[in-house]
């Protein structure tokens, strides 16, 4: 855990600094509503990194992890989501390319005109659907280095990627560079890895094999309906923030979520990388306790100092982001970085629902939370403004939280169980 944590650790101070760099053009450039609507692209491309293979991507770092000195194993796991890919990017194409301008309005309001930026997504998915199943394979070998690496290269060409269409083309640039940087990606993955993935994925032998369909597809569902709903949630918030307030406030929630992120990955990579895994082979709740407090233990306090950090400085963060022109988001941090506090805590017992293939709790349980989200932003967004989205955002997570809790309970309270 400390290998990963160490590792992702300058992966995520690099990124923080090439953040600084691409946000600050784009507020410059294309402004808070700008930055609202590129908010609403990321959406889509997280919910296309995932139905390009299906939501099986949890699953594909379990079964790796199980059969990675397997290479028969490995060719029908890998044949089986390369088929799922096919015929899902098939599907893909053919919605994203001919419904472009219906997704465009949808997206990104009536009459906005990026019809083609659909166009662009239905040609690049493929890559999008390789890039996945590449990122699991690193995960399911716990190639914590290698993968620093690779999301260190892709962070900075992505920024130059983005701070030059940008200043070239403005908002059209700036929708233009997110959407190819999963071309961009792929490149890096074949040149800085190609001896990893030449070693457990065999192309010659990838076949018209399904055997592993129904142990993938039980991820399926569970993955695809939260992602969704997630993803969805941020577009619908952001056109309500805009109908009720303006839409440069979508845009200082919006900015809010990226700085949210960024301090976020100091942890995020140890859920896929190390708590998945682990997870995954713990049989009793004996170990389970213990693994959840070495966690909490190692995490939890360095996770509140680098918030505390964040809120004193927020302003100094706000100005070195962004412009004078999103200090009104400033009030937005309380709520917000409380929120993602107990999202932390939340979250690493809920990712027992993942290891475990418990896909009813999974699924109930992050359903209930987005719809907690938007019904608790409807109601507070009246009485609170801007604000009530980030209030909304905590309240969500700490009843997100107790529920989680409530269906754990025999596992962290009480005798041992198998």
């Amino acid at each position: 855990m400390l290998k990963v944590t160490s590792a992702n650790t300058g992966l995520v101070l690099v990124r923080m600094l090439f953040s600084l760099v691409s946000q600050k053009v784009l507020a410059i450039l294309i402004g808070a509503e700008g930055i609202s609507l590129v908010g609403n692209l990321k959406n889509v491309l997280a919910f296309l990194e995932q139905f390009s293979i299906l939501g099986t991507s949890n699953g594909l770092v379990k079964y790796i992890a199980q059969h990675k000195d397997d290479k028969k194993q490995l060719n029908n796991l890998f044949s089986t989501v390369f088929v799922l890919s096919a015929i899902t990017c098939i599907i893909s194409f053919i919605i994203l390319f001919f419904w472009s301008n219906t997704l465009s309005n949808f997206i990104f309001g009536e009459g906005s005109g990026f019809g083609f930026i659909f166009k662009i997504l239905a040609f690049i998915l493929p890559f999008t659907s390789v890039n996945a199943v590449l990122y699991s394979l690193l995960n399911g070998l716990s190639a914590y280095r290698l993968f620093s690496k690779i999301g260190l290269v892709v962070v900075i060409t992505s920024t130059v990627l983005i701070v030059l269409l940008t200043i070239k083309f403005g908002l059209t640039g700036s929708l233009i560079a997110f959407s190819t940087i999963p071309f961009l990606q792929f490149l890096i993955y074949i040149i800085l890895s190609s001896k990893t993935y030449s070693g457990y994925i065999n192309l010659r032998s990838i076949s018209f094999n399904l055997s592993f369909k129904k142990q993938l597809l039980s991820y399926s569902l569970m993955t695809l309906v939260v992602v969704f709903l997630i993803n969805i949630t941020d577009v619908a918030i952001r056109h309500l923030i805009q109908d009720k307030i303006s839409m440069a406030d979508a845009g200082y929630w919006t900015a809010m979520n990226s700085i949210s992120k960024v301090y976020m990955q100091f942890t995020a990579a140890i859920f896929p990388l190390y708590i998945l895994p682990v997870y995954a082979k713990l049989n009793n709740t004996v170990d389970f306790r213990k693994e959840v407090i070495k966690i909490y233990k190692m995490l939890l306090p360095l996770l509140f100092i680098g918030m505390v950090i964040v809120f004193i400085f927020r302003d100094f963060i706000i100005k070195a982001l962004y412009t004078n022109e999103f200090l009104e988001m400033s009030s937005l941090f309380k709520w917000q970085l409380l929120g993602d506090l107990v999202k932390f805590i939340a979250i690493v017992l809920s990712y027992q629902f993942i290891a475990k293939k418990q896909m009813g709790y999974f699924i109930i349980t992050e359903v209930f939370s987005v719809l907690m989200f938007y019904g608790f932003s409807v109601y507070f967004i009246d009485i609170y403004g801007t604000d009530g989205v980030v209030m909304a955002h905590f309240v969500r997570y700490v009843l997100f939280l107790l529920i989680v809790l409530f269906i754990l309970r025999h596992s962290l309270i009480g005798r041992e169980v198998e």
